[in-house]
């Protein structure tokens, strides 16, 4: 791995249920499923302990409850999920790579191409994050490492919970290849039943198909996943700096919901969440957009030119603000126009064309507050300015002419090398 990029997939272990069970303090062997308070309630999310006992996202909680009758169920909590991953992924970014790129809620990619140097080897460091992280929030994650995202993100899921596993290009035909095709990293259900019907089953059937063929059977998409199929895959991670141009989040449920009570409280938080860090980084959003995806069912057919599983939109703020109610109001309205009470199984929240707003304020000319016709503002803003100053440097007009005509009276410029000059000339030196 010398000689390419080295690509940590960082995936937070079952999360909705992990934040929970940390939130209240319970054991990690804990049965614990997340559901909505309701008779007719479906489990959302699972801890691994109820998932060896087959207690599983979709199923009813009271048939949950027929498998294990000590059963903890947890109710939905997506601020203390926002909360959670915000903290993680400061964790990383502070302490192990700041070439970081956010994918969802519980999964981000670092570039670790240099700083893994700092501890001997990709292992090593791979288990100092996962002991950081749940040494600090009690939460546990896994890692997947490779040369390219695509990899990184396959390598994740052959070793979980708490995992970490390399997967290196030549690994591919022995590793990959013979998984199912439905389980390869880009492809929906639909576009499986649509391989599959072409007799693609596998992985390796995909990376050895005509890529023509692929093209023309899904279009430019084919291209990209017979190359990830074949262990070449994009390895630039976008580093967070580029929250100077978009901050959002994007949270994948574990199980797709219509109940809009709870898509709406995702909303809230994300939106809570994107004001406390444009404040924090001191910027401004114009624009705010909603991306919702659809989990389609087996039966539904692909069709290139209508499949449209995910549907976003953007609209304008009526001024710069990085103010938690002026970015909800437009979010909760980009919803409305776009949800037709459809099951949802990712909602993500961005704000975007970003302004800096150092210091948290924006400079405001005297101008404006001449137009507001604020005589109290204007003075409050001058006090403010001397004092930090220790000294009168900025005064008004009005202030001006008091200081010119004490000036006169006092004859201070009266004389100038004994020539006597008029009082109009003293106001043109006063001002210079």
């Amino acid at each position: 791995m010398s000689n390419e990029k080295i690509i940590f997939l960082i995936d937070l272990d079952a999360f909705f249920a992990s934040c929970s069970m940390a939130k209240h303090n319970l054991p990690k062997d804990s049965i614990v499923v997340v559901a909505s308070p309701n008779s007719r309630a479906i489990v959302t999310a699972a801890s691994y302990a109820a998932r060896g006992l087959g207690i599983k996202a979709g199923i009813p909680v009271f048939k949950a409850k027929e498998i294990c009758k000590e059963l903890i169920v947890l109710p939905s909590d997506f601020k203390t999920y926002i909360e959670f991953s915000s903290k993680i992924f400061d964790i990383i970014y502070n302490n192990f790579s700041k070439k970081m790129e956010v994918a969802s809620i519980d999964e981000c990619y670092i570039d670790v191409t240099n700083e893994y140097k700092k501890f001997k080897t990709v292992t090593n460091m791979a288990e100092s994050i996962k002991k950081k992280i749940m040494a600090d929030l009690n939460v546990s994650c896994s890692i997947g490492i490779s040369t390219n995202k695509f990899l990184a993100k396959t390598a994740v899921d052959f070793k979980k919970p708490y995992g970490t596993m390399i997967i290196l290009p030549k690994n591919v035909p022995n590793l990959i290849w013979p998984l199912k095709i439905e389980t390869m990293f880009g492809v929906g259900i639909s576009t499986a039943e649509l391989l599959k019907n072409n007799q693609i089953f596998t992985i390796g059937d995909l990376a050895n198909t005509n890529i023509e063929f692929l093209e023309t059977l899904l279009g430019k998409n084919g291209r990209k996943l017979k190359l990830n199929a074949m262990g070449i895959g994009d390895d630039d991670v976008i580093s967070k700096s580029n929250e100077m141009k978009s901050i959002g989040n994007e949270m994948t449920l574990e199980f797709s919901t219509s109940n809009e009570e709870e898509i709406r409280t995702i909303i809230y938080w994300i939106c809570k969440n994107i004001s406390e860090r444009l404040k924090k980084r001191s910027l401004e959003a114009n624009c705010v957009s909603i991306v919702l995806r659809y989990e389609r069912s087996s039966e539904e057919k692909y069709n290139k030119r209508i499949h449209k599983k995910t549907i976003r939109r953007q609209e304008t703020l009526s001024k710069t603000s990085n103010n938690f109610e002026d970015i909800l109001v437009v979010a909760q309205s980009c919803f409305d126009y776009l949800w037709k009470g459809e099951a949802i199984s990712l909602i993500g929240v961005r704000s975007s064309n970003l302004i800096s707003n150092i210091d948290g304020f924006k400079q405001i000319s005297f101008e404006i507050l001449e137009e507001r016709n604020n005589k109290n503002e204007l003075d409050q803003v001058t006090f403010d300015i001397n004092f930090s100053m220790n000294s009168e440097v900025i005064f008004t007009a009005e202030k001006l002419n008091k200081k010119i005509d004490k000036n006169i009276s006092q004859s201070k410029f009266i004389k100038n090398d004994d020539v006597h000059i008029s009082n109009e000339q003293v106001k043109q030196k006063w001002k210079k």
